[in-house]
């Protein structure tokens, strides 16, 4: 295995105590356009399978989580591609060919095309978060990566505020070919942006599997599994939130979506950028639980209060109590993980996003459709408490991979 001092490093000549330097800059303006690019889809899939295709709740939630079976399967390969050709290639091609399969989307004509080129999204996708979170820990100082995946939200929290809002408003003007064009063209712009990125492809060749020990063949990296599988408890919350208050909104007459998902896009940047230090500062245990907690509280509330007023409460809610879950899991994660098995660590604690939308999507349509929308809630409530035991387990278990209150 190679030493740290043998690992390239990924800086402009900067002080690498310094934060916020020109490449994390860039990489978080980049980010913003990809997830804009690609959250835009988040409302539009729901209304197009309902409207376009005529399709049941159970069918919607299958096209929100169906990516997920090939994004199970590509992520690790593309963690080990991170580590091997370098974050800034990942980022590139996987932003650029994501682009073309959301705007793909318009072409789909039926329930089974819309499922294909769902799959071929989830294929894709994953490559650019891989390699951007791994780079924005590599650019990071080792003490301060809480901080740095918390200023790196305003990117991913930003986006996601502004993609849903720019879909929906771009379908109700255009129409939904325009709309997912207009999701496509984002992503495009960040693959542009990518390429002024440093190169950070090792300087050394890669290192053969008969090199390696029998661990690090395996595509998973073991330290990033229990913290994934909390994390995608979690998550659930987010597929009700974007995949199910949408038609939830119209089924009430209640107006738009986009407003709902601004203000809790907006309340998670703010947290974000408030208490960026505080993952760092008060350790894996407390932030989690609190966290999940939160989570829990925000989808229970939009579920029981049924107008528009109890929608904007219960996103707040999500928002304010669940904004810290994920920096904290990531920065446990990758707590101890040498530098050339990074990538791999991420692409393992990533597939909670897949996991999360591919078991959870169909759990909340079947939810949705057996009890009505509301109850889909309900069960994201359920799926984010149930992360707790396991959190408490991990913390009982194997108290050394928390990274401890400081």
């Amino acid at each position: 295995m190679r030493s740290r001092s043998e690992i390239p490093s990924l800086g402009d000549g900067t002080d690498q105590q310094q934060l916020l330097t020109p490449a994390f800059l860039l990489l978080t303006v980049s980010g913003f356009f990809a997830l804009a690019g690609f959250s835009s889809t988040l409302p539009l899939v729901p209304r197009y399978v309902d409207g376009v295709l005529s399709g049941s709740k159970v069918e919607i939630g299958l096209a929100l989580g169906i990516f997920s079976i090939s994004a199970v399967f590509a992520r690790p390969m593309v963690g080990r591609l991170g580590d091997e050709r370098g974050r800034r290639f990942i980022i590139i091609w996987g932003t650029a060919l994501t682009a073309l399969t959301v705007a793909a989307h318009a072409l789909a004509s039926s329930i089974w095309l819309i499922y294909l080129v769902r799959l071929a999204m989830g294929a894709t996708q994953g490559a650019f978060f891989v390699g951007t979170a791994t780079m924005v820990n590599d650019l990071a100082p080792p003490e301060r990566r809480g901080e740095a995946t918390n200023y790196f939200s305003v990117a991913v929290y930003g986006g996601m505020a502004i993609g849903p809002l720019m879909g929906e408003t771009v379908q109700k003007a255009a129409g939904f070919g325009w709309a997912f064009a207009a999701g496509g063209g984002s992503l495009l712009l960040a693959a542009a942006l990518a390429t002024l990125l440093p190169n950070d492809r090792p300087a050394a060749p890669a290192v053969t599997d008969t090199e390696l020990e029998p661990a690090k063949r395996i595509l998973l990296h073991p330290a990033a599994i229990l913290p994934g599988l909390i994390l995608m408890g979690g998550l659930v919350t987010f597929t009700a939130l974007n995949g199910f208050m949408p038609l939830y909104v119209e089924e009430l007459d209640l107006g738009s979506a986009g407003p709902i998902l601004l203000v809790y896009g907006l309340l998670v940047l703010v947290m974000r950028i408030a208490g960026s230090k505080a993952p760092d500062r008060f350790g894996t245990l407390r932030m989690s639980l609190v966290s999940l907690v939160g989570q829990a509280a925000g989808m229970f509330v939009m579920g029981w209060w049924a107008s528009q007023f109890g929608l904007y409460a219960g996103a707040a809610v999500l928002a304010i109590g669940g904004s810290f879950l994920y920096p904290t899991l990531l920065t446990a994660a990758i707590y101890g993980v040498p530098d050339n098995e990074r990538a791999r660590a991420v692409s393992t604690f990533s597939l909670a996003f897949e996991l999360s939308s591919g078991l959870g999507g169909p759990i909340l349509g079947l939810s949705a459709s057996t009890w009505g929308t509301s109850a889909s809630f309900y069960a994201a409530a359920i799926a984010a408490m149930l992360s707790v035991p396991l959190l408490l387990y991990w913390a009982a278990t194997k108290p050394h991979a928390l990274i401890p209150a400081r």
